[in-house]
This record gives C-alpha cells, sequence and structure tokens, in this order.
C-alpha cells in the first residue's frame, strides 16, 4: 500500500517539475516575441499568462471530478 502512495508522490512531483520547466520555456518565449518590451517584463508577463492558464486549467479538472464523483454516488444510492 506504501508503494502505491509513494509512486503517486513521485508521480505528482514530477508532473509538477515537467510543469515549471513548461513555465520557464513558455516565459522564455514570450520574453523573445513581445519584442516591444524589455526582456524581464516580456518574462514577467509570460509567466503571469502561464500561471493563470495552469490555475484555470487544474479548477477545471478538479471541479470535473467532483461533478463526476457526485454523479457516481448519486446514481449508486
Amino acid at each position: 500500500m506504501e508503494d502505491k502512495s509513494l509512486l503517486r508522490v513521485l508521480r505528482w512531483l514530477a508532473l509538477g517539475i515537467a510543469v515549471a520547466v513548461g513555465g520557464l520555456f513558455f516565459a522564455g518565449l514570450c520574453g523573445s516575441l513581445l519584442n516591444g518590451m524589455e526582456f524581464g517584463d516580456a518574462a514577467c508577463l509570460g509567466i503571469g499568462l502561464y500561471l493563470c492558464i495552469v490555475v484555470v486549467v487544474c479548477t477545471g479538472a478538479i471541479l470535473s471530478r467532483i461533478q463526476k464523483r457526485e454523479a457516481t454516488r448519486d446514481g449508486k444510492e
């Protein structure tokens, strides 16, 4: 049982690291694409945009999972 818990934690840790690295690449891309701004300002804007996207996607995933769980619970009772 502990092996499954450890694997689950390691999987989420690896996913979190991958998302963080993706954010760095996205911020760098925005820094180079938005060439009307200074690079640091454009990179900050890019990481802000990336965080907004991640928060919306994660919130949607959590809410859909909660709704699915409630629907299956209501159907079984």
